[in-house]
């Protein structure tokens, strides 16, 4: 009876765990989005996420990493679902021009077995206010058949939500004052909070 009893647990335990959904947990900065805040639970999906009142983004790049349990069917090459497409889409609400990075998998199975993937944007693409706050619009899509998806998808970069505050004070004495090091005389400085 108590064999019976603990392999009906362990069956009760394995049929559990077969019913739980996957996730691939998606990112940004973690001052932004931190790992896992937003979540796509099947491919194909697209996921959209504003970050109201910002200051500045740097958009550097995107990185993705996981496993599946395949493709239902038989479609692609051996029944591995074909490609598997991760975009990362970062625009303002300004700019109607938007840059993204693209991570392709030849199949599943090469999702499955690749290491941590990261595809580098180079320069860096910065979207910065001006007089008042923007909105960066951040994407994650995923293309392709993978059955249960797990992961993280990541869009890199650097996220600044609201500028320092100054500290401290400047004095000048009274007078007047010559720049040094300039050809051009009568030569005008501006200087700018960041």
């Amino acid at each position: 009876m108590k064999a019976t009893a603990t392999l009906c647990s362990l069956c009760i335990t394995v049929m559990a765990a077969s019913t739980v959904e996957a996730d691939i947990l998606l990112g940004a900065p973690t001052q932004a989005v931190p790992l896992g805040t937003r979540v796509a639970t099947a491919v194909p999906f697209k996921v959209n996420y504003s970050l109201t009142n910002s200051y500045k983004f740097v958009f550097t790049g995107i990185q993705a990493k996981g496993d599946t349990l395949g493709a239902p069917g038989a479609s692609g090459t051996c029944g591995n679902g074909g490609q598997f497409h991760l975009k990362g889409t970062v625009s303002t609400s300004s700019n109607s021009s938007a840059r993204a990075g693209l991570i392709e998998f030849r199949n599943v199975q090469d999702f499955n077995s690749s290491p941590l993937k990261t595809l580098l944007i180079s320069p860096a693409v910065v979207f910065k206010a001006t007089n008042t706050p923007i909105t960066i619009n951040l994407e994650w899509s995923g293309q392709g058949n993978a059955h249960k998806p797990n992961g993280t998808f990541n869009i890199l970069g650097e996220y600044q939500k609201n500028p320092p505050a100054p500290t401290g004070s400047l004095n000048f004495a009274s007078g007047q004052w010559a720049i040094q090091g300039i050809a051009t005389p009568n030569a005008t400085v501006s200087i700018t909070r960041e």
